[in-house]
C-alpha cells in the first residue's frame, strides 16, 4: 500500500508506553502513523520498530508552535486529510491536595486538558476535510474521583466533558469522537508516578504529612503495581476499533477497573462514598491506622 492509499493518523504522546504501542499497533494494521514525540531520540528509536515508514514528528501538546509545525508536516505529507487523531499525551498527579504544589497542578492541565484542546484545535480543520474521528484516552479517574487523586480526576473528567461536547460539535462535519477509557494497564508511568509523590511528600511539611498519613498509606498500597494488570495492546485494539468501525462506541472502557467504576458512579452519592470509604479502608492500611483519629475519614 502507497503512502498516499494509507488512512493518515496522528498519535500524541507516541515515546513510550501506550502511546507507543498504540503508534506501532496503528502502524502494523496499514496506518500512515505520524507519532508525535518530544525528544528526536524517542522519534528514531520508535521509526526502527515499525514496520511501515512510521514518521515521528516533534509534537509538545504544551507548544502551540510546536503543535503547528507538526500540523504543517502532516498537512504537506497527506494533502491536507487526517483520518484520525488519538490524544494520548498526558501526566498523572497523586496526592492530598494539601500536599501537592499548584504548580504541579497547572502542570497537569497544560497537559492533559490544554494542550488536548490546543492539538484537536488545530488538527481540526486536516481532521474535518477527511471526514475523521478524534480518539480522547481518558482514564478510570475520569468515571470515579477517588481520594488523593483530585487534581489528576479533575483534569481526566475534562477529557470526558470534551469529548461529550465534541461529539456533538464535529457531528455535522462527520467527524466521530470517542474516548477510550483504561484500567491498570502495565507501564513505567507507574514507577513514575511512586517517583513523583516520594518528591512531593518529602518537601511537605511534617505536620500535614502526619496529618494525612492515613490516606498516604493508603495511596501507597493502591499505588503499588496491581495484579492482573493489562497489556497495553488491549488499549490499542480498542482504540484500532474507534478509527475502523463503521459504528465506533462512544465510550470504551478497557478492563475491570472501569467497567466497575462506572456502576459505582452511578449509585446515588451518600452510598457510593461509603463503598469507596470502605475500599480505601481495607486490608493493610486500615490495620495500620486504626488508632489515629483521623483515620474515621476513610472508614465506612
Amino acid at each position: 500500500m502507497t503512502n498516499e492509499a494509507q488512512p493518515a493518523v496522528a498519535v500524541t504522546g507516541a515515546s513510550t508506553g501506550i502511546g507507543k504501542t498504540i503508534a506501532l499497533a496503528l502502524d502494523a494494521n496499514g496506518f500512515r502513523v505520524f507519532a508525535g514525540v518530544r525528544k528526536e531520540a524517542d522519534g528514531l528509536a520508535l521509526g526502527r520498530e515499525a514496520r511501515h515508514g512510521l514518521t515521528p514528528v516533534l509534537l509538545d501538546v504544551t507548544d502551540e508552535s510546536a503543535i503547528g509545525r507538526a500540523v504543517e508536516t502532516v498537512a504537506a505529507q497527506t494533502q491536507g486529510q487526517l483520518h484520525g487523531l488519538v490524544n494520548n499525551a498526558g501526566v498523572g498527579l497523586g496526592g492530598p491536595l494539601e500536599l501537592v504544589p499548584i504548580t504541579k497542578t497547572r502542570e497537569l492541565f497544560e497537559v492533559n486538558v490544554i494542550g488536548l484542546l490546543a492539538a484537536t484545535k488545530a488538527f481540526l480543520p486536516l481532521l474535518r476535510k477527511a471526514r475523521g474521528r478524534v480518539v480522547n484516552i481518558g482514564s478510570l479517574a475520569g468515571i470515579l474521583a477517588m481520594p488523593g487523586a483530585s487534581s489528576y480526576a479533575a483534569s481526566k473528567f475534562a477529557v470526558e466533558a470534551i469529548t461529550d461536547s465534541l461529539r456533538l460539535e464535529l457531528e455535522p462535519f462527520g467527524v466521530e469522537v470517542t474516548i477510550v477509557d483504561p484500567g491498570a494497564i502495565e507501564s513505567a508511568l507507574w514507577e513514575k508516578g511512586r517517583a513523583q509523590k516520594k518528591a512531593i511528600f518529602e518537601a511537605a511539611p511534617k505536620e500535614l504529612m502526619d496529618l494525612y498519613a492515613p490516606l498516604i498509606e493508603i495511596g501507597k498500597r493502591l499505588g503499588e503495581q496491581p495484579r492482573g494488570m493489562l497489556p497495553a495492546s488491549r488499549v490499542a485494539d480498542e482504540v484500532l476499533h474507534a478509527l475502523t468501525s463503521k459504528k465506533p462506541r462512544v465510550r470504551y472502557l478497557v478492563g475491570p477497573g472501569p467497567k466497575k467504576a462506572s456502576r459505582l458512579a452511578r449509585l446515588p452519592v451518600r452510598l457510593r462514598d461509603s463503598l469507596v470509604r470502605r475500599f480505601m479502608s481495607s486490608g493493610v492500611a486500615h490495620q495500620a491506622h486504626k488508632a489515629d483519629p483521623t483515620e474515621r475519614r476513610f472508614s465506612a
